[in-house]
């Protein structure tokens, strides 16, 4: 019997492989079309835009669309400065993908500022960065307490209320109290930027020159020198200067800063046994914030 034969006989065979033709046609075209619009198998590493402002990016060639998914007031950049990216950069992206980003606002918010009066240094620099604001300048007087007698911005008494720019450095003028008016050089090494400028104020020591290095992006700055350096004993007096030197935290290994923090720690603990002292005049305080 013919083929032609067997279809007429059983044309419900030739119309049943006619149907499966069709379709196994139809999935093919299919699968080609999402190829071609999904990319499948074209990937592309994530280009790094953070240290770059928003109005400055390019067209790279991936038709990547840039969204900004949140803003933060920063007073030394202009708005627009991108502060973080996702996904990060180097991961494997698509053309035509969605790059989220935090960038710096363009216009500063308002925050109240808050009554610092008769509170430690710590406790108001804590108060300040609550509701956006940062301690600048520790100003110390003579006076039997050694608490905040007064806030200032500018060089002018600011009350509470008041509302400045999230981000605005608000002076403490501070007593010097009644004891030796020295204070501990905290161990800052590994720091972020903002980590080291509280602890030293906490401190009740005064930030001194910063030095980035050629750091473009801070967000990923860390200090790797200090001066005066650690020490463990209560030798620098109230309002010293303390001066910073930052660098990528991706310069430095980790391990490496570790080992640095061991070793400080092993020759004060060292120094302490030595000398017979009963730990006073010694503070291991901020090893647990490295």
């Amino acid at each position: 019997m013919s083929k032609s034969g067997f279809f007429q006989k059983y044309p419900w065979v030739l119309h049943t492989l006619i149907a499966i033709g069709i379709s196994l046609l139809i999935v093919v075209i299919v699968f080609i079309i999402l190829k071609h619009y999904g990319r499948v198998g074209q990937e592309y590493p994530t280009p790094y835009v953070v240290g770059q402002y928003v109005d400055e990016l390019g067209n790279d060639g991936l038709e990547l669309e840039y969204v900004i998914i949140d803003s933060i007031y920063q007073p030394n950049h202009k708005g627009g400065y991108i502060l973080r990216q996702d996904p990060d950069s180097g991961a494997m992206i698509k053309t035509g993908r969605k790059i989220y980003l935090t960038v710096t606002s363009y216009v500063p918010d308002n925050a109240i500022v808050p009554d610092l009066r008769s509170l430690s240094v710590r406790h108001a620099i804590s108060q300040l960065e609550n509701v956006g604001l940062h301690g600048g300048k520790l100003i110390f007087v003579d006076d039997p307490h050694h608490v905040v007698l007064e806030q200032k911005y500018k060089g002018r008494t600011v009350n509470e209320g008041r509302r400045l720019e999230k981000g605005a450095m608000v002076d403490l003028v501070v007593g010097r109290g009644t004891g030796s008016g020295l204070s501990i050089t905290p161990y800052l090494v590994g720091m972020s930027p903002t980590k080291a400028r509280r602890s030293i104020l906490s401190a009740s020591l005064n930030v001194g020159a910063e030095h980035y290095d050629g750091i473009t992006d801070m967000s990923r700055a860390i200090v790797y020198k200090q001066s005066p350096e650690y020490s463990g004993r209560s030798e620098a007096g109230y309002g010293t200067r303390v001066d910073l030197w930052y660098c990528d935290k991706s310069v430095v290994a980790m391990e490496e800063l570790e080992r640095m923090r061991q070793r400080q720690m092993e020759d004060s603990i060292r120094a302490l046994y030595e000398t017979g002292d009963d730990g006073n005049s010694y503070n291991l305080i901020g090893l647990d914030e490295f």
